[in-house]
């Protein structure tokens, strides 16, 4: 299995937000632990649009640093495929747009500051089961073994399925793709979402504020070029601005797996589908839930056999019990609306613009479920629903 300095209580594969917080948490219990990360760098590449709800910053126990922060946000203003923009804002901040790379790697420094292990350009490859604890195999071929596995490696891993679990379902994936752009008119305190058939199919476009003159603006989509969606998108609203950067990504919105532990693995992040089906957001959510599995991972290191599987079992539950319910209401809210036609979505969003005062006070980035059931429950939405079924089976032999 190789020497006593390849063994650690914990290994941690991927070293993004989620990994890095079940990484301080595990090493708050003193256990000995590595997190690996296959990228150079911790960080980058970056595919993230930025934005973080305050709330959710606060939940993670984190604060505006001055390292990751880039500004603060009021509010969003939704563009439906026709018509005039609805602008949704609060008096206060409640979001912020961050750096994502330089949040990543403050909190691998404090993670390293902890007592942490952090291996740069390691990727892990394999996992299995031994008789004396569980093994990854690394890119490279040699092994490390530990107590417990925590993969946060992200969306695609394959170590979920060789830990005997189920992955979410690759196949709702988006392809996506964003622009840092330059030499815009002024940008204000808030994110712009646009919507229909000509600009995302099946999900939506975003104008980020960066600065007083630049913003990320990008968008996803189930069908079509995405390129093309985004240079035509640009050309309408920013023709005179400039492409600074250019970044691919994708966007999950399959929803959490079924079960995320077995003994000795924790899965977390969008390795679980811990993502919003609304956004593909998952910053808040795989946080927490890194928080949540670093406890139970750190007391599962400390037992053995079924004393062991308790404590993951119990993350599987807390987790569960923290973000259930609203991501089970966004999933619906994503079936439901994913295939709208633009007339049905311009009808929609008349009634969330005779309801934007609600919107304001009961809405929340990071626990949706709330505002999405008022809104089903109103009489002009549920007379859509019809409408909405119809959009649905056009979408699927479309």
């Amino acid at each position: 299995m190789g020497s006593p300095s390849d063994r650690y209580d914990i290994v941690i594969v991927g070293a993004g937000v989620a990994g890095c917080e079940a990484a301080l948490e595990t090493a708050k219990k003193s256990a000995r632990v590595l997190l690996l990360e296959e990228h150079p760098q911790v960080g980058l590449p970056s595919h993230c649009s930025g934005v973080v709800s305050i709330s959710g910053l606060e939940l993670l126990g984190l604060e505006a640093h001055s390292s990751f922060s880039q500004k603060l946000i009021h509010g969003a203003r939704f563009f439906p495929p026709h018509g005039e923009s609805i602008e949704v804002r609060k008096k206060g901040p409640v979001a912020l747009i961050l750096n994502r790379m330089k949040l990543d790697q403050f909190l691998a420094k404090q993670a390293v500051a902890a007592g942490v292990e952090l291996r740069a350009k390691t990727r892990a490859s394999k996992f299995e089961r031994t008789a004396d604890g569980d093994s990854l195999t690394l890119a490279d071929g040699s092994k490390v073994a530990s107590k417990v596995v925590i993969d946060a490696s992200g969306a695609g891993s394959r170590l979920p399925e060789q830990a005997g679990l189920k992955a979410p379902d690759w196949g709702q994936i988006l392809p996506g793709l964003q622009y840092e752009l330059a030499d815009m008119k002024e940008q204000g305190d808030l994110v712009e979402l646009f919507f229909g058939s000509k600009r995302a199919p099946g999900f939506f476009a975003w104008s980020i504020p960066t600065g007083k003159n630049s913003a990320r603006v990008g968008l996803a989509s189930k069908k079509g070029n995405v390129k093309k969606f985004l240079d035509d998108l640009v050309k309408e609203q920013w023709p005179k601005a400039t492409v600074d950067a250019t970044k691919s990504g994708s966007v999950l919105v399959a929803g959490p797996v079924a079960r995320c532990w077995s003994p000795g693995f924790i899965v977390l992040g969008a390795a679980a589908g811990q993502v919003k089906h609304t956004t593909g957001g998952g910053r808040v959510i795989g946080g927490y839930c890194g928080k949540l599995a670093g406890i139970a991972a750190a007391s599962a290191a400390s037992h053995n056999g079924v004393e062991a599987d308790r404590f993951l079992r119990d993350y599987d539950t807390r987790w569960r019990e923290k973000f259930g319910s609203d991501l089970r209401k966004m999933g619906l809210a994503r079936k439901l609306f994913a295939g709208l036609s633009d007339e049905t979505l311009d009808r929609l969003f008349s009634v969330l613009r005779e309801n934007v005062s609600e919107i304001e006070k009961e809405g929340d980035m990071d626990f949706q479920g709330k505002i999405i059931t008022s809104m089903l429950k109103k009489r002009k939405v549920a007379t859509l629903l019809p409408r909405v079924a119809a959009d649905a089976v056009k979408a699927i032999f479309s």
